[in-house]
Formats: structure tokens, sequence, C-alpha cells
């Protein structure tokens, strides 16, 4: 119950603290109620995220602690988190580049707020990375840590949206969000390394995450007159994104050891 607090507080409060420190005219003729609002509507993009992540981890936390005594239990759960990694980066990059069509979904009046969706999704993607990371304490029986961790967050989300909010408006939010889960990844990824080692592949999980958001950024930029090309287009990178993915787990995939 505890651990849910920041992403209570994320979730919860981002209007309301949109309402206190959102400056008056900050977007033109968007008052700070409706600003709250179109926030709000965004964020539903985020859900397909967090949907994803809250299924894996209902899954994941039963497989760990039935797989805790094996010899070779760091190793796995390091596989683990890094196909998570790629399976949300896939999701991130499919959103994404696609809000030009989805965004029908919330109407136009709400399509001001749309380019905070990107950095939402990131924000999610380290939330469940936290998840993954917090299995140390649960397996240690630290749970403590995993109060403080929570605590630091909520903290550093209050702080960064009093701090952003006024100077960036939805992006502020979103970004103190971002701030907020990814610090508590961090902080649990260093402890974890401390009291339960587990050789996550850190490279490389850094390096997908670091490419997809690098690719996002790019393909915003381009403008497309046809609805039609801009989507296949899209759905063509997503294919060779999924392919690419492919060819290179399955080039550095370990080989088995010979009995002889």
């Amino acid at each position: 119950m505890i651990t849910g607090i920041a992403g209570m507080v994320n979730e919860m409060f981002s209007r309301s603290m949109l309402d206190w420190w959102l400056p008056e005219n900050f977007y033109k003729g968007v008052s700070q109620k409706d600003a709250g609002g179109i926030f709000g509507a965004v964020y539903k993009f985020a859900v397909f995220m967090n949907l994803g992540i809250q299924a894996f981890r209902y899954a994941a936390e039963p497989f760990f602690f039935s797989n805790a005594r094996e010899k070779n239990s760091p190793k796995l759960f390091a596989q683990v988190n890094h196909f998570f990694v790629i399976a949300c980066c896939v999701v991130w990059l499919g959103i994404s580049i696609n809000l030009d069509i989805l965004k029908y979904i919330i109407g136009e009046n709400f399509w001001l707020g749309l380019n905070i969706v990107p950095v939402l999704l990131l924000a999610y993607l380290f939330l469940g990375l936290y998840y993954n990371f917090s299995v140390w304490f649960k397996l240690t029986d630290k749970t403590h840590y995993g109060t403080f961790i929570t605590i630091i967050g909520a903290l550093i989300t209050v702080v960064a949206n009093y701090f952003l909010i006024p100077v960036a408006g939805f992006m502020g939010s979103a970004l103190a969000a971002l701030a907020c889960y990814a610090s508590m990844a961090i902080i649990c990824f260093g402890l974890g390394q401390k009291y339960y080692p587990i050789p996550y592949w850190v490279l490389r999980d850094v390096g997908y995450i670091v490419f997809t958001g690098a690719l996002i950024s790019l393909l915003n930029k381009i403008k497309f007159e046809s609805q039609w090309a801009a989507t296949g287009f899209h759905a063509g990178v997503i294919i060779i994104f999924i392919a690419l993915i492919y060819w290179i787990e399955k080039k550095n995939r370990p080989q088995p050891q010979s009995e002889f």
C-alpha cells in the first residue's frame, strides 16, 4: 500500500498541482481548470503502458519468488528485465509516433497536451523498471527500503511540479513524473546491487531506451501531407524496429556450452 504512494501522488494530484501552480494565461485561452482536463485526457495514453506494466508485475512477482532459490536466478531476473525493457520500448515507440491518428480518441480540444505523451510513457517505463529492481528488498525481507524510496519519489514529484509547472506547463508536470520514477528506479537499483546483486544488462538496456527516445524525437519532426502515408510509414518503422531488435538479440544470444 505504502509503495503505491508515489504513483498516487503523480496520478491523483497532478491535475490539482496544475490548478495551483500554472500561471494565469500560460496557455492562451485555456483556464487552469481546463488545463487540468487536458492533462488528464492526454494522460490516458500513458495508461496503455501502465496497464501492461501492472499486468507484468502481477505475473512477475510470483515468478521471482518461486525462482529465488535457484542457482542461476540472478541471471534469470536480469534476462527478464532485459526483455521487459524491449517490450516497453516497442510500446513507447508505437504510441509516440502514431499520436497523429491516436489523437482522435480524445478530441481536438485536448490536442494541446499531446507533446507530453512520450515523456509520460518513458516515466512509466522507469516505473516498471522500479518494480523489477524492487525484487531485491522483497526477497531479502528489507521491504522498509521500499517505503523510503517511495517517500523520496513522492517528494520529488511535489518539488519538481512546484518548480517546473510555472515555466513548462504540462511538460513540467510530465517531467516531474519522469524525475520521480527514474529516481526511484536508480535508487532501488543502486541499493539492490549492494544487498542482492543481479547482473542486469545495463548498457544494452540503456542503449535501447536512448535509441528509442532518439528515434521518437526524430520521427515526430517528419511531417506528412497524407495521413495514409504517415500511418504506413510509421507502421513500416515499427516493423523494422522489431526486426532490428530480433537481429540484435539473436546475434548476442549466449551460446550453449559444450559438454566436452
